[in-house]
């Protein structure tokens, strides 16, 4: 049975290669293999899989809790759901099955047996039930969610069902984009018509309830989706109205003399600029370029953490409140090995740890978006070699 699977897997993987799909789109590329190797390797063992990723996370979440207590106002496991699931992934690259007993070995061995058969099992981004945005795993046909705690401590951590019963989807566009991140994050979004330049790649602006103001959205799967389209995408939500008069000053007035960043006059100028953007960019062809893409999101990247340091006042007054405590479990962070308790610290260290916290979230969602980048650049490699089959290389 084993050696008839990975045979099936073997025989569509050049197949599957050659195919596009986005990055840490939620998809399955070849369903039948997937749902052979799900029901042979992975459904007998739910139980001992639920054991061994639980195994995981009791690694994982010390190093994490430790490094940030604290996001966003939020105690851990709030709100990390991409930490925790980079995390989990980056360890699940060198498990160490002499920790591991009982349930949790069983699981290990079968989530094994399932990859080398040719399973497939990769990060995901999405709508989970038209609340949250989701990071969670494509395992073969099953959906699994390493931080399903993140939003609701008081749920399981793990959670692992039919990837067709847990609501998951992916982002169709920018207006679905918003819909989800007004009811997740609050606050309000509005067209990125400040900076045309950036417009095609970050066409949205966020304002948090806190009035932390941030670019929106320079995540691998994001970029991929209006790249994909010629940046279509990102022109159809750029073409509303103007965004508000007040908040276009209040940006233009943050990001006055940065470098790099060019800043439009008005509202309505800034959107005919965004929208010819598009345009040229399209007609440029930077959609396929990997250097113009990593040189914007590095430009974005800064301008988030300009945008984030004169955000203070909001993040001082009300994002980080102390988390609530008693007396068995104040809330604490650990600083050069000193601890300190939350409420105790200055106006100043908490506008300080704020700014570090977004730095963190910021490096982590580059870091995502690089292993994507690698991610496409490996499928281009083999596409090129495939393409060179028939092509003689050069006598020398």
């Amino acid at each position: 049975m084993n050696d008839r699977i990975a045979a099936d897997a073997a025989q569509t993987q050049g197949t599957n290669a050659m195919r596009r799909r986005l990055p840490n789109e939620p998809q399955t590329l070849d369903s039948p293999t997937q749902v052979a190797l799900t029901q042979h390797f992975l459904l007998p063992a739910l139980a001992e899989l639920e054991a061994f990723f639980l195994a995981v996370r009791a690694q994982v979440d010390p190093v994490l809790q430790t490094r940030q207590p604290v996001k966003l106002g939020k105690p851990y496991p709030l709100g990390q759901c991409l930490e925790i699931s980079l995390a989990v992934q980056k360890q699940l690259r060198s498990v160490d099955d002499s920790r591991l007993a009982g349930a949790a070995a069983q699981g290990y061995a079968a989530f094994r047996a399932f990859l080398q058969a040719g399973g497939e099992f990769r990060q995901v981004w999405g709508d989970l039930r038209g609340s949250y945005f989701q990071n969670a795993f494509q395992l073969g046909t099953l959906y699994l969610d390493v931080s399903n705690d993140t939003v609701t401590p008081t749920k399981p951590k793990v959670e692992i069902l039919p990837f067709a019963d847990a609501q998951f989807v992916a982002i169709r566009d920018y207006q679905h984009f918003s819909e989800v991140a007004r009811r997740y994050w609050q606050g309000e979004l509005h067209p990125n018509h400040v900076l045309p330049e950036l417009a095609p790649y970050c066409p949205l602006i966020h304002v948090s309830p806190a009035g932390i103001v941030t670019l929106r959205e320079a995540t691998g799967y994001m970029l991929g989706l209006t790249q994909s389209l010629g940046f279509q995408p990102s022109d159809a939500i750029l073409s509303q109205p103007p965004m508000p008069l007040a908040l276009f000053k209040r940006v233009a007035r943050y990001l006055a003399g940065q470098r790099g960043l060019t800043l439009a006059g008005s509202p309505e100028q800034g959107r005919q600029q965004a929208l010819r953007h598009c345009r040229q960019y399209r007609a440029k062809r930077w959609h396929h370029s990997v250097d113009q893409t990593e040189k914007a999101i590095q430009t974005i990247g800064n301008a988030n953490c300009v945008l984030a340091r004169h955000s203070r006042p909001g993040i001082t007054h009300t994002v980080l409140q102390p988390p609530p405590r008693n007396s068995a479990n104040m809330a604490t962070i650990k600083i050069d090995n000193q601890e300190y308790d939350l409420d105790t610290l200055s106006a100043d260290a908490r506008t300080q740890l704020a700014g570090i916290q977004f730095v963190d979230q910021e490096l982590a969602r580059l870091q995502a978006h690089v292993a994507a980048l690698q991610t496409a650049r490996n499928a281009y490699a083999s596409a090129l070699k495939a393409a060179l089959v028939d092509t003689p290389p050069r006598a020398v």
